[in-house]
């Protein structure tokens, strides 16, 4: 690590980089949010009905899925700095076209084009906490990057809703831009260059070899599957949410916002609590007992509805600790899956992303097919993903055990 990276390493814990980079993470989710309230808006501005209102959605995670790998590599050949800077100027010019768009075939594409933009954020930001810092600084970074994620989808709904108030879902749109811009404006300040120097010789092997190293790697995959199945415990409740509280209690849209917002707080929460946690016990020891925290939950959960069927406590007490663990558990494996390699770490950010998200996506989408059968079944599912979790925690017991045996 070169001098300029010991002496970031070294800065205090105040660090007002923590909150760039946790502002620079939240974009992509802000994004993904801040549309809810006007897609009532849009469907009346364009006369389309659900089933074609959806694609707003799935064309920005699929963006999202696609552009964070090749942000990842982009990164690691071309610098951190360079495709932040170009990724969000994406962003930033898609949210202002999308305001304007005439109709909503064109609003579809520029959704996508605007996720590949944010793809950069919480791609490059995880590498450049990597690039900066050692583990206890790194960790606590990581944190408040996880937070920021977990705060962006609780206030991006409310400021979506009240600018669409006033100023229709263009404003909302043109305030994403200006969101972006603020962020930009900051990341161009203060963001520097912190890609690892490699000679160009190592880096065009690094090119050709880099994917395969983390593929074939039992510890990347393994806390990338931490990453990806913690997500799908909540994402199995996320998309059917609603139609849950309404068709169970008969809670409106309303009062699931304010419930769901509730939850969120307990990401939150694990997530400020994994630094302090894992100086005093050690990361491996935390992520064991969320890890095992998780499982327990997630069963005594289905265990609780066969016993007292479906109510508010049976349904709120396990998805509220489960927040709670996946706050504590997402910063470590986002870590422990761009630690392992820091010569790619851009790469290693950027697949993880990736691969999360679409497992998260995909527990969504089972979700949303088998709630017909009960609330019952979707509460299992989110207890089979802690399963995947356990094990995903168990490869990386067994990569480890493998790399120390290696190395003596």
């Amino acid at each position: 690590m070169s001098d300029k990276h010991l002496e970031n390493a070294d800065r205090p814990r105040s660090n007002p980089l923590f909150y760039l980079l946790g502002a620079i993470s939240s974009l992509s989710p802000f994004g993904v949010v801040v549309i809810v309230p006007i897609i009532p808006l849009i469907g009346l501005a364009f006369d389309q009905g659900t089933e074609n209102l959806q694609y707003l959605a799935s064309a920005y995670l699929l963006g999202l899925a696609l552009g964070q790998p090749c942000a990842g590599i982009l990164s690691d050949k071309f610098g951190r700095r360079p495709l932040l800077l170009a990724g969000f100027l994406i962003f930033i010019l898609s949210s202002i076209g999308l305001a304007f768009s005439p109709n909503l075939s064109l609003m579809i594409i520029l959704r996508f084009i605007q996720a590949v933009g944010a793809s950069v954020g919480s791609v490059i930001a995880r590498a450049i906490a990597r690039d900066l810092f050692e583990q206890e600084e790194a960790i606590q970074a990581f944190s408040f990057m996880s937070a920021a994620m977990g705060i962006a989808p609780i206030i991006a709904p409310v400021i979506g809703g009240a600018v669409a108030h006033f100023y229709g879902h263009q404003g909302v749109y043109l305030v994403t831009a200006i969101v972006g811009a603020l962020v930009l404006h900051r990341a161009w300040k203060h963001v520097p260059e912190t890609r690892p120097n490699i000679e160009e010789g190592a880096l065009e092997q690094l090119d050709q070899r880099s994917i395969w190293t983390l593929l074939s790697s039992p510890r990347f995959l393994g806390y990338t599957g931490i990453f990806g199945f913690t997500q799908g415990t909540f994402f199995s409740f996320l998309g059917i949410g609603a139609a849950i509280f309404s068709d169970y209690f008969s809670i409106g849209a309303f009062g699931f916002g304010l419930i769901w917002g509730s939850l969120a707080i307990f990401y939150v929460l694990g997530s400020t609590r994994v630094n302090p946690l894992a100086k005093k016990f050690g990361r491996q020891k935390l992520t064991k007992f969320s890890v095992l925290a998780s499982l327990g939950i997630a069963w005594s959960g289905v265990l609780s509805l066969q016993l007292f069927d479906v109510n508010l406590l049976t349904v709120l007490l396990p998805l509220a600790g489960l927040m709670f663990f996946s706050g504590m558990l997402i910063p470590m494996a986002m870590f422990g899956a761009v630690d392992l390699f820091p010569e790619i770490s851009g790469t290693a950010s950027g697949i993880s992303s990736s691969c999360g998200l679409v497992a998260g996506g995909i527990f969504s989408i089972i979700s949303g097919n088998i709630y017909s059968n009960g609330y019952q079944y979707v509460a299992l599912l989110s207890a089979a993903a802690t399963i995947f979790t356990t094990l995903s925690w168990l490869i990386v017991q067994y990569g480890s055990k493998k790399y120390i045996n290696n190395q003596t």
